[in-house]
């Protein structure tokens, strides 16, 4: 049977008692376990381990990715802070949970006080170091430091009176963040931890803070700008896109395959190369490549359809002049004049009172014709891929009317046949009695610069599609001949212009790619993949997209292949222009340097440069200096006010207007400052002297690792225990082992 006890109640502290001692001594006990947590040998190797794991992967992913990098995914992330502080926190308590230090233990407090300063020395260095580099011509002065790794787009608006940047306006600087990885709408920014790790997630996280995309205004700037997408190398190439207010444009693939060659060969190789673009006043486009010439045409008229499906038959070289007219019962009928031989002689159109006389034939130098196709400019020769443009003049007279002159068009076909004529004698134009199709046989052979034929391409407003060829004649004619019969094409359909059999020297065939009734070219970057050891060469690129009022632009911008700025302009609908630059930070130095010369030695028998020099003047008024000649050369570098200046490279000046190298260059020099590197080279001297240290002390491995004193201080405890007559057990001694640490000694 169960009986219950009642519990005496506990009785109350002594009077004086602290209650709030255990409080306090639980906090102390805390304290002590984390800070002899953070001296255990247990962090010790773990966090030399992980730094060790981590500077190896570092040296992978540095080459795998560039060193820019490396220092963003490691060096300077937060976790690789974190774990250098739990570092120097283990170095600094495993030293201090020592004291009071015995002298055995002075080589390894040096050791430790230099690990110390060693990572304070780093520290400072994050804090204050900076590098870039500084670019010269010989002759140019430079007082600035350009920061590569710091970008930057910069803004400025266009006086519409001068065309020059606005004053008023200024120029505005905006500092961004992109990265080194590419992102944009499909491939969100990177975000993470350490190197792969943070490369892992880098094409499948959303970095919350940062987004899809970047702003970089603020909402009182007078503009909008955001960064849409980031390449960190890319290229520019010319993107084509529909625009029903374009022009039309024509991706043509031509091949052929001569003598003795294994398997076709792309005449047009670049596939910007591949790409005609004409506009509606000439709607035609050409280009002249070897074995062939090839031309685009595009018209909206069904009659240039038929004159281009059945041409005449020309055997003369100046041509055949198609006349298309309404006859006297409203008919309207086709006439066909070879114009070989004919100069000067008339003609009354069958059943018509239209009478013709044909004047003269001339050529117009296309080379001095400046047009536009596309969104750019250029000559007609380029345009037509021909050099000139043959040209037929004809009187044409109705009746009792006056003489009027018309002009057949040779390749321009939508050219008007009746120009108004700038003679104060010649009388009014009208309405257009008669059309006038003229054309002329391809110059082929050794006369047409050894071309094989020529491939024509039309295109109508429908998307519909239509091809001719005409290859070279009988043996020793130089014009050319119409091959096969012309007939529509599909895009993707390869068709064979001439050859194709076994008794061919030569076959050439070609494909439409892409056709645009309408369309537009635009300037866009693509990314490029460079090889290992070259990540850091790239040239970077952002799309992005202004907003000035309520009109938006989206384009491309580029960071200059020099260290120059590149300024693009950017129009808006209303007229406005402003100067965009994909930039870099560019700090000041507080003095200048001049490059009087720049030379580069090659080893012998090689182009291979071996060394680079430059010879420059400083000057720095506030330590009165005034061009003191310096020689910068390999392994020798100036060094003034802190910075240190290496003989790094050199560039190719290129034109910023052709993009084309002017055959000077541009001395590089790689710019530092490093306000911890003292501090760094005094922590390494001291690890270097700790461990000498504990290689001659007691310690070291060159003696008896310290049995001695410990025997010494067995022995004393003996003698202590002796005196006082008890019996000693630290380190395992008693009385009786005196006799033997006194021997030992």
């Amino acid at each position: 049977m169960a009986t219950a006890v009642r519990k005496p109640s506990p009785s109350p502290p002594p009077p004086g008692t602290d209650r709030s001692r255990p409080v306090l001594s639980g906090i102390l006990g805390i304290f002590d376990a984390i800070y002899r947590f953070l001296a255990s040998l247990k962090l010790a190797v773990f966090s030399l381990v992980s730094l060790a794991a981590v500077l190896s992967y570092a040296t992978f992913f540095e080459s795998w990715y560039g060193a820019t990098a490396a220092r963003e995914w490691v060096y300077q992330s937060k976790g690789f802070a974190l774990l250098l502080a739990f570092l120097g926190a283990n170095i600094l308590c495993a030293a201090l949970i020592r004291y009071p230090w015995k002298k055995r233990q002075i080589g390894f407090l040096i050791t430790h006080t230099g690990l110390l300063t060693l990572l304070a020395g780093s520290w400072i260095s994050v804090k204050s170091a900076d590098e870039g580099q500084v670019g010269m011509l010989e002759g140019q002065k430079m007082n600035e430091l350009v920061r590569r790794d710091a970008a930057v787009i910069r803004v400025r608006k266009i006086d519409s009176q001068t065309g020059r940047p606005d004053r008023d306006f200024g120029e505005y600087e905006l500092p961004f963040t992109p990265g080194t990885f590419a992102w944009g709408p499909d491939r969100p920014k990177a975000r993470g931890f350490f190197g792969e790790i943070a490369h892992a997630v880098t094409f499948g996280a959303l970095d919350d803070k940062r987004g899809p995309e970047e702003l970089l205004t603020r909402p009182a700037d007078p503009f909008k700008l955001v960064v849409k997408a980031h390449l960190p190398a890319s290229m520019w190439t010319v993107k084509h896109e529909p625009d029903p207010g374009g022009d039309p444009m024509l991706k043509l693939r031509p091949r052929f395959k001569g003598p003795g060659m294994p398997r076709f060969r792309d005449i047009l190789a670049d596939d910007d190369e591949r790409w005609f673009t004409t506009e509606h006043r000439f709607q035609r486009a050409g280009k002249t490549n070897f074995p062939a010439r090839f031309a685009f045409q595009y018209t909206e008229r069904p009659d240039l359809v038929d004159d281009f499906l059945s041409p005449p038959d020309a055997k003369g070289p100046e041509g055949v002049a198609r006349f298309r007219y309404q006859d006297k019962g409203g008919k309207t009928r086709t006439y066909d004049w070879a114009l070989t031989g004919q100069e000067g002689k008339s003609l009354t159109l069958p059943d018509s009172d239209l009478k013709l006389v044909y004047t003269k034939r001339a050529e117009l130098p296309a080379r001095e014709l400046p047009v536009k196709a596309g969104d750019h400019e250029m000559s007609l020769a380029r345009l037509l891929g021909e050099p000139v443009v043959p040209i037929a003049q004809f009187q044409v007279r109705q009746g009792d009317g006056p003489a009027v002159d018309y002009y057949g068009w040779g390749s321009l076909p939508g050219v008007p046949n009746l120009i108004p004529s700038q003679r104060e004698d010649s009388p009014a134009h009208g309405k257009p009695v008669v059309q006038i199709n003229y054309f002329v046989p391809p110059v082929l052979g050794a006369q047409g610069g050894g071309l094989m034929g020529l491939v024509e391409v039309l295109g109508t407003k429908d998307g519909a599609l239509y091809y001719r060829a005409f290859g070279r004649g009988e043996p020793g004619q130089e014009i050319g001949r119409l091959r096969g019969k012309p007939g529509p094409i599909k895009k993707g359909e390869d068709v064979t212009a001439f050859g194709g059999d076994k008794n061919s020297p030569m076959t050439m065939t070609f494909q439409v790619e892409e056709f645009l009734p309408a369309g537009r070219e635009e300037e866009v970057c693509e990314p490029i993949d460079l090889p290992k050891g070259q990540k850091d060469n790239g040239i970077a690129a952002s799309l992005v997209t202004m907003t000035v009022g309520s009109e938006t632009k989206t384009f491309w911008v580029s960071r200059s292949l020099t260290l120059d700025k590149r300024w693009q302009n950017v129009v808006f609908p209303n007229g406005d222009t402003y100067e965009v630059s994909y930039d870099m930070d560019r700090k000041p130095l507080g003095f200048e340097l001049t490059l009087d010369d720049f030379d580069r030695l090659f080893d012998p028998g090689t182009e291979q440069p071996s060394r680079f020099v430059s010879k420059v003047r400083l000057t720095d008024e506030t330590q009165s200096i005034k061009n003191r000649p310096i020689t910068i050369a390999m392994n020798e570098p100036l060094t003034h006010r802190n910075y240190t200046f290496y003989q790094s490279s050199y560039q190719p000046e290129l034109d910023p207007r052709t993009n084309r190298e002017t055959g000077r260059f541009i001395s590089v020099l790689q710019v530092a400052t490093d306000g911890g590197r003292g501090i760094k080279y005094a922590g390494c001297g001291l690890v270097v002297l700790g461990a000498m240290v504990q290689l001659v002390t007691r310690t070291g491995v060159f003696t008896d690792g310290g049995r001695r004193e410990r025997a010494r201080t067995a022995a004393r405890a003996a003698r202590h225990a002796s005196a006082n007559g008890t019996q000693h057990d630290d380190s395992n001694t008693t009385v009786t082992d005196v006799n033997e640490a006194e021997e030992t000694l």
